[in-house]
């Protein structure tokens, strides 16, 4: 498989190679990630109506959550040195899936 510590081939097929476990837990975890966060904004006109927001609101927000990804970066950069990057995605995967389930429940 490796040849001075560099790959030979790519089986993609193969879940007994634990790299390709990873590969693939990995891209369906950003999967479902994207798809969670990212299916909320086609919901944007509903939620404005629901939770009675205006367009200034709306925008205001979306800066928030664009601007708060500068400290996240830097603390979950933090976190990847000291507890490591399995641990500090799973953690992050966990916590993350919170404000998409109870997105569902907000009443104002």
């Amino acid at each position: 498989m490796t040849l001075h510590n560099k790959a030979t081939r790519l089986s993609l097929g193969d879940f007994s190679i634990i790299q390709m476990r990873a590969f693939h837990m990995t891209w369906v975890s950003f999967f479902l990630c994207f798809f969670g966060w990212f299916g909320l904004a086609p919901l944007m006109p509903v939620v404005r109506d629901e939770l009675h927001l205006t367009k200034d609101q709306v925008g205001n927000s979306a800066i928030a959550a664009v601007a708060i990804t500068i400290v996240a970066r830097l603390l979950i950069g933090w976190l990847c040195d000291r507890i490591g990057p399995r641990k500090t995605y799973s953690a992050l995967l966990l916590v993350g899936s919170l404000p998409v389930m109870f997105a569902g429940l907000a009443h104002d």
